[in-house]
C-alpha cells in the first residue's frame, strides 16, 4: 500500500507548527504500514537542506522536494487583484513542479493522496490515477484571515484582507468538495466541516507526538519565554499586542525572552526583556524558561506550539485563541488570558508561584500522554481509512 503526502513546505527541521504537523502525518502513515512518499515545496524564504529527515524516518520515506519562491510581495499582491484566485494559493503553483507531480503519479499508483491543507490545491488536476484524496486540515484557513482583518486598523489593508479571505473561503469550499475525506485537526474544525460538507467523511486527527521523545521541563529558569515564526501574520499580530498592551502591565521584576525567525526590527530589548532572532535549539530555548506564553489573537485549527509545550510539561499562559481546539481546560492545564489585563494577571501569577507551575506542568504532561499519543492516533486513522 502506498500513500502520497503533498505539502507546501519541507517539514524538517521543524521550524513551525505546520512543519511539526506534516512530520506527524508522515509518522502516522508510516506506522499504519504504508510506503510513504512526500512531495513537498521548499520555499526559498525558509529553504532547508532537501531530503533530510529525523532519525526515526530516515530511509523510510521517499522524498521529492522542489525549490520555489513563494514570497509575498507588494507587486504580487497588487497583481493578484486581477482575477479571482486567492493570493494565499496562487503563489504556490509552478508549472514545472506540476509536471513533476503528474509524472510521479503516472509512474506510481497511490492508494491515498493526503493534502496538507488547501495550499497545494491548484495541483489537484495534475494528479493521475484513481487514488482516494484526503485533506489534512491544519486550519480553516479563511477564518484566520477574517480574524486578522478584524484586528487590522488600516482600512485599505482591512478591505484587502477581507477580499482575500473570501476568495480563500470559496477556494477551500471547491477543493474540499473534491475530497473523499477530511481529517480536521480539532473537534471544533470537525463541526465546521460537518455543517458545511455533511456528505464528506471526516475524522479528527490530533497532531500525534511521541511524548517520551520530548525533553521534560524542570523549574529553575528565571524568564518567561515565547518562540514563534514571525513570517506568519497572526504571530506578529499577537506578539505586537503582547509587547504594546500586556508587557506594560507586568510586574517590573519579570524577565522575558522572545525568539523567532523574521522578527520585526522595531521590537527593541529593554532592561529585563531580550529579543532573539532564530534560535537553533528551540526546545532548549523554551526549557530554559520558567514558563511559556502564547499571545495569539487570530488562528484556527490547533496551535502546535501548545501541544509541544504540554508534551514537555511546560507551564503555559495563553489566549483562548491559542488554546482553541486543543482540548485543554483553562486553570487545569494552562492559565488563560484574552485581554491585556487578564493575560498580565495570569503571567504575573504563574511567574511568582512555583507550586502553580508544578501543578500545571504535571496536569499538562498527563493530558499530552493521554490525548496526543502518536500510536493511538495512527491506529484510529487506519480504522477510518479502511472504511473509505
Amino acid at each position: 500500500m502506498k500513500a502520497l503526502i503533498i505539502a507546501n513546505k519541507y517539514p524538517y527541521p521543524p521550524r513551525d507548527g505546520s512543519s511539526i504537523a506534516i512530520l506527524s502525518s508522515l509518522r502516522m502513515w508510516q506506522r499504519m504500514g504504508y510506503e510513504v512518499t512526500l512531495f513537498a515545496l521548499n520555499p526559498k524564504k525558509s529553504e532547508v537542506p532537501a531530503d533530510i529527515l529525523p532519525a526515526d524516518l530516515k530511509g523510510k520515506i521517499i522524498t521529492h522536494t522542489f525549490s520555489i519562491n513563494t514570497d509575498v510581495t507588494p507587486i504580487g499582491a497588487a497583481k493578484n487583484l486581477i482575477g479571482q484566485r486567492p493570493y494565499h494559493i496562487s503563489r504556490f503553483l509552478n508549472s514545472a513542479i506540476a509536471d513533476a507531480l503528474k509524472q510521479l503519479t503516472s509512474e506510481m499508483r497511490f492508494n491515498f493522496v493526503q493534502w496538507e491543507g488547501p495550499f497545494m490545491g491548484e495541483y489537484l488536476p495534475f494528479v493521475q490515477g484513481n487514488s482516494k484524496h484526503i485533506m489534512r486540515s491544519h486550519n480553516i484557513e479563511h477564518r484566520i484571515w477574517l480574524r486578522v482583518a478584524k484586528h487590522t486598523k488600516n482600512p485599505i489593508l482591512k478591505r484587502y484582507l477581507r477580499l482575500q479571505a473570501n476568495r480563500l473561503m470559496r477556494f477551500e469550499d471547491r477543493f474540499t468538495r473534491k475530497m473523499n475525506a477530511v481529517l480536521p485537526i480539532t473537534e471544533v474544525d470537525a463541526q465546521y466541516f460537518a455543517k458545511k460538507f455533511p456528505s464528506i467523511p471526516r475524522h479528527v486527527v490530533l497532531p500525534g507526538v511521541v511524548v517520551d521523545q520530548y525533553p521534560r521541563w524542570k523549574d529553575g529558569g528565571n524568564t518567561a519565554v515565547s518562540l514563534a515564526s514571525f513570517d506568519w501574520e497572526p504571530n506578529r499580530e499577537g506578539m505586537a499586542w503582547f509587547i504594546n498592551e500586556v508587557k506594560p502591565l507586568l510586574n517590573t521584576e519579570i524577565k522575558g525572552e522572545i525568539a523567532g525567525r523574521h522578527m520585526p526590527t522595531h521590537w527593541t530589548p529593554s532592561k529585563n526583556w531580550k529579543f532573539h532572532g532564530h534560535v537553533d535549539g528551540a526546545h532548549e530555548f523554551l526549557l530554559g524558561g520558567r514558563l511559556q506564553f502564547i499571545p495569539l489573537l487570530s488562528g484556527s485549527g490547533i496551535r502546535i506550539k501548545i501541544v509541544e509545550a504540554m508534551s514537555m510539561g511546560m507551564p503555559v499562559v495563553a489566549t483562548d485563541i491559542a488554546a482553541e481546539g486543543s482540548g485543554l481546560t483553562p486553570g487545569e492545564h494552562y492559565l488563560e488570558g484574552s485581554t491585556p489585563e487578564a493575560f498580565a494577571e495570569a503571567l504575573n501569577k504563574l511567574y511568582s508561584s512555583p507550586d502553580e507551575r508544578q501543578r500545571l506542568s504535571e496536569n499538562a504532561f498527563s493530558f499530552a500522554q493521554a490525548h496526543y499519543n502518536l500510536n493511538t492516533i495512527a491506529e484510529e486513522l487506519l480504522r477510518f481509512t479502511k472504511q473509505l
